[in-house]
């Protein structure tokens, strides 16, 4: 009997949230997305008895996004994204050489606010800006004198734009360009070597270009 009551109330809410035009503000997008780490904004600390700290890069990688969006108001929309993908993070120490080199499976999961610039029925630009965090997890093992890499969360800033192009009633084309901002993973990892600087304190900005198929309810 509770088993019924609680279905019965289900489809009630969703029949009435049907009905108010709730569910055809939703949309989900999911397609590919490129991870290009650009700039470096903060310089590791200077070590006084060794020369300048040890410095950090990542590789470049493509990933898979996925996407939903809530309409609401005339230009406004919320969003919420999650990219998985895998790259490598590589530690130098002050002579530039890679010391290390941990393979990782990232996952971004950034919140965002949109607001739609109205063009057309047809062509729909837009900007956001939220932010959220990516979660680090190594996938390969530990290095000698330094202990394994632990899995690493950092937060990050998000901003960018994209346009939707109309296919259908339901169906569009999203090409957005997406930047992160966030503070380079250390995975734990620690050196008795003062020229192996784990610690890097780099802030970085990736370049996120993507494509999606993106279904209007």
């Amino acid at each position: 009997m509770k088993l019924k009551l609680i279905l019965v109330t289900v489809l009630a809410f969703g029949s009435m949230a049907h009905a108010q035009g709730f569910t055809s503000n939703i949309s989900i997008g999911l397609g590919f997305q490129g991870i290009f780490p650009a700039a470096t904004f903060t310089k590791a600390i200077t070590d006084a008895n060794f020369g300048a700290g040890g410095t950090q890069s990542t590789t470049n990688s493509a990933g898979i996004v996925g996407d939903a969006r809530y309409d609401f108001g005339k230009h406004s929309a919320i969003g919420a994204a999650l990219t998985v993908n895998r790259n490598t993070e590589i530690f130098y120490n002050n002579d530039g050489q890679g010391i290390s080199r941990v393979k990782t499976n990232n996952f971004e999961m950034i919140g965002t606010y949109i607001f739609r610039l109205p063009v057309n029925e047809r062509i729909k630009p837009y900007a956001m800006f939220g932010g959220g965090m990516i979660r680090f997890s190594p996938v390969n093992g530990g290095f000698n004198n330094t202990g394994t890499p632990q899995a690493d969360t950092k937060p990050a800033f998000a901003y960018g734009f994209g346009t939707d192009v109309k296919v259908s009633d339901h169906f569009a084309v999203r090409l957005q360009y997406r930047g992160l901002l966030h503070a380079a993973p250390d995975f734990k990892l620690t050196s008795t070597d003062p020229s192996v600087n784990f610690g890097t304190g780099l802030r970085t900005h990736v370049a996120e270009p993507s494509i999606q198929v993106v279904y209007h309810f």
